[in-house]
């Protein structure tokens, strides 16, 4: 009963977020509904088995977070996540766009598509049910969220071929910036890196933006590939 305790928080304490979940397998689908089920800060407020059907139900219900299978059939994850952008774009400044987390069953070529997607989020399905809270928590604060067993993988996808430069590009950051790159790339959210730095979340915003403009980076998930491929992943470790 403690261990749901620790999970599930009280409703009056946190306004639930709403998610839709759209996954290709019934079984899977009825197992993502258990795990999410037992937070009541979540609110599963739609189910879809394909791509069309989920983007029917992101219409009607309007969903904070969409939870997508990055290998829906009849349409990829991927393709998905762009329409739901691209709708919300046609519509902006009438209702807030969806955050959407790509969820992947394995780690393979289909989750760098979903990276260059411009999702707010990447999970890997076997992940417990804090881990996927944590995500979408992370996610409704406007960070990005990546599976760190993912960043493994995407570093020789997404090593700053184009955006990153390659190289000494990592000489442009200060210390602190590198320290905050490699906490970045640790799957750590801006309020985990200020506590864990002894700093302010306004501050950890700023260096954040900051590196990602010296390194010519969209968002965190490349910030997140170009730490790994140079070898500063855990700078923040070292910190202070």
């Amino acid at each position: 009963m403690r261990e749901r305790s620790s999970l599930a928080l009280r409703a009056s304490d946190v306004t639930p977020v709403r998610v839709l979940l759209c996954d290709r397998s019934e079984l899977s689908r009825a197992g993502l509904q258990s795990v999410l089920g037992v937070l009541a800060d979540i609110d599963v407020v739609g189910v879809a088995g394909d791509a069309m059907q989920g983007l029917a139900l992101a219409e009607a219900v309007r969903p904070d977070v969409i939870l997508v299978d990055v290998k829906l059939p009849g349409m990829e994850g991927t393709e998905m996540a762009r329409r739901i952008g691209a709708s919300a774009g046609a519509e902006a400044g009438e209702v807030p766009c969806p955050r959407v987390i790509l969820m992947a069953q394995e780690i393979d070529a289909s989750v760098v598509g979903a990276a260059r997607a411009g999702v707010a989020g990447i999970l890997l399905k076997d992940r417990e049910a804090k881990e996927f809270r944590r995500a979408i928590r992370i996610v409704m604060e406007g960070e990005g969220y990546l599976d760190p067993r993912v960043a493994r993988y995407l570093l020789d996808h997404l090593s700053g071929r184009s955006s990153a430069g390659g190289g000494g590009a990592a000489d442009v950051l200060t210390v602190r910036e590198r320290e905050v790159l490699g906490l970045v790339a640790d799957g750590l959210s801006n309020l985990e890196i200020a506590a864990r730095l002894f700093i302010g979340e306004p501050t950890v915003k700023y260096h954040v933006s900051q590196l990602l403009r010296k390194l010519e980076l969209r968002d965190r998930l490349q910030a997140a590939a170009f730490a790994y491929r140079h070898g500063l992943v855990g700078a923040g470790r070292r910190g202070q």
